[in-house]
């Protein structure tokens, strides 16, 4: 069984799949994870403005995810760097990786190569239902409203030791809504058969419970 969980930054969809895969006991896909990989990796390599040479990288990546642990760590050729691609200068540079044709073609290879190996999962980013996993048995779209997306994002980046002002999150947010849905590939789109649900004044647990409850249906209509 493939969940895909699609949605704008700051609608929750990150903790919502993580909450979801565990109470389902199944593997939550972080496929934000694997550009932020690469990206800390051509910053490594000092090739982050050489698209060719991120993308040559990128094939030759060995990805994991160690789903022995919750969450899942994600280890770049055997070293864990889980912590180090939530970095913010990571996060400034991620579009590099995101953007690039040659590593999202070869990403979405992986993801599907790491559903057909564990089987059942739950799969969040921003083109899961529709580019990844179209024919995904169930889809799913987060959404809440902009002031409360950014309200959570700051919260998020104090939580992280990070200084952060909602006055100045909010408009980040509006440009990062803007590139993320006219992007060239990869671009943020709501599955035509996905399940909306907007995530505004819900908790995590109310989302996750409301999901569940639509996957029952599904099940037992």
């Amino acid at each position: 069984m493939i969940i895909t969980i699609d949605g704008p930054a700051g609608s929750g969809k990150s903790a919502v799949a993580q909450m979801l895969a565990r109470r389902l006991g199944i593997q939550h896909l972080d496929t934000g994870a694997m550009y932020r990989a690469v990206t800390l990796d051509a910053m490594e390599q000092g090739i982050i403005d050489n698209p060719s040479a991120i993308a040559r990288r990128a094939r030759r990546l060995r990805l994991a995810f160690d789903f022995s642990v919750t969450p899942a760590q994600l280890k770049m050729d055997g070293r864990n760097v889980s912590e180090n691609i939530r970095r913010p200068d990571v996060t400034q540079w991620t579009y590099v990786a995101a953007d690039n044709p040659s590593v999202r073609a070869e990403l979405v290879r992986r993801q599907r190569q790491i559903a057909a190996q564990v089987g059942s999962l739950v799969a969040e980013g921003r083109d899961q239902g529709t580019v990844v996993f179209p024919d995904a048995e169930n889809k799913f779209y987060l959404d809440a409203d902009i002031r409360e997306r950014a309200r959570r994002r700051t919260a998020q980046l104090r939580s992280q030791g990070i200084s952060a002002d909602e006055r100045d999150v909010l408009p980040q947010l509006q440009q990062r809504d803007d590139c993320d849905r006219t992007r060239q590939t990869g671009a943020l789109v709501m599955p035509s058969d996905a399940i909306v649900i907007d995530t505004t004044s819900m908790s995590r647990e109310e989302v996750v419970a409301a999901i569940i409850s639509r996957l029952r249906r599904s099940v037992h209509p």
